[in-house]
């Protein structure tokens, strides 16, 4: 017989272990300042997913991020979904517990530094529901906000390079346990959230993002398209626990125009307009006006591979790009208006007028 056939024979009477479906994706971005400035940055991310035997989904991915000044962050996550809920072990929303219970929107998001919009831990989150109750718990390890090392948190936050916002001292991470729990009946939402330590490195003077021993009890009905919530956040500090937060939101849309209106008690009175208007399928025009801040107003222009964006900052700075896409590729040139004189008032870091060329390339 043809060794060849007496290969096949043998591999086909052999056990074939299933195979998980596996995503490999990444990216290489590269962007030239006129500052001679050159910066680099790479992705790198595997995702695999698959449906066990017991009819539970496993999934798995991990991510290894690097850029010209030799940072690299390595992070992974591994979940269990069923009927029990999902489980997921490695890097997790440092707050994702507490905020899935703080639905009155009392106490803001966790962040880390001013040009961030997330805060990351290594740790265990468990969801799950049953009728209308939502439950959620998770375990936070002692490291920082990048999976980092206590230490390497100190380094970054002590160096001249942080984005800590100066002055403002510096804790390290600790372990920390959330819990939360959501009702939903008939368009109203109720719930409770706790954590039992601080999750901010930096910012301890204030109030922002998750505190040791905080808590949230919140409310929200949705009308329609009002949408009208109420949330207290309790500190077991010695600092007076903020008053009850009541906001509402409005939204209506009416052929090309949408209107979204929200206002609040917090600190004295605070309104937010959002306005988009789409004049066609090329061009539209958003505004979003703020109580005591300078209108910001950002207008798009699309013309089959181009885009062309113009945007008019709060700070009364001027942003302008275009950008090419050529699939996986994409090609923009843009000029970066000077950011004002505080980042801790504009929340994003300094930074000097310049034009860029940056060129991404996907997988």
């Amino acid at each position: 017989m043809n060794k060849t056939l007496i290969a096949l024979a043998i591999t086909a009477a052999l056990p074939v272990a299933a195979v998980a479906d596996v995503t490999i994706s990444g990216s290489l971005t590269s962007k030239y300042k006129n500052t001679g400035a050159i910066d680099t940055d790479s992705r790198l991310r595997v995702d695999s997913s698959e449906v066990l035997a017991n009819g539970m989904t496993a999934t798995a991915g991990f991510s290894i991020t690097a850029d010209t000044d030799d940072d690299t962050e390595n992070s992974g996550t591994a979940t269990l979904a069923g009927d029990f809920g999902t489980l997921t072990v490695g890097s997790i929303d440092a707050d994702g517990a507490f905020q899935a219970g703080d639905v009155g929107g009392a106490v803001p998001d966790t962040t880390d530094s001013t040009d961030g919009t997330a805060s990351t831990v290594y740790g265990v989150h468990f969801s799950g529901a049953i009728a209308g109750l939502t439950v959620a718990a998770q375990v936070n390890g002692n490291t920082g906000a990048g999976g980092s090392s206590a230490a390497a948190v100190a380094a970054t936050a002590n160096s001249a390079s942080s984005n800590y916002a100066a002055g403002v001292g510096t804790t390290l991470k600790t372990k920390s346990t959330q819990i939360s729990a959501t009702y939903e009946v008939n368009g109203m939402s109720l719930g409770y959230a706790y954590a039992s330590a601080d999750l901010k490195d930096g910012n301890t003077t204030t109030h922002n993002g998750v505190n040791e021993g905080q808590s949230a009890v919140g409310a929200s009905y949705a009308m329609g398209d009002l949408v009208v919530s109420v949330g207290k956040q309790n500190l077991k500090d010695t600092v007076i626990s903020p008053d009850a937060l009541v906001s509402a939101t409005y939204t209506m849309t009416a052929d090309a125009i949408t209107i979204v209106a929200q206002a609040d008690n917090a600190p004295n009175g605070d309104y937010q307009l959002n306005l988009t208007y789409a004049f066609s399928d090329n061009l539209t025009i958003s505004s979003e006006v703020d109580k005591g801040k300078t209108t910001t107003m950002v207008g798009t222009y699309k013309e089959g591979d181009m885009t062309f964006t113009v945007a008019r900052q709060d700070d009364n700075t001027t942003d302008a790009s275009i950008a090419l896409d050529y699939g996986n590729a994409d090609l923009t040139i843009g000029r970066v208006g000077k950011r004002a004189a505080s980042a801790a008032a504009i929340g994003r870091p300094l930074a000097k007028e310049y034009s860029h060329v940056t060129y991404k390339v996907s997988f």
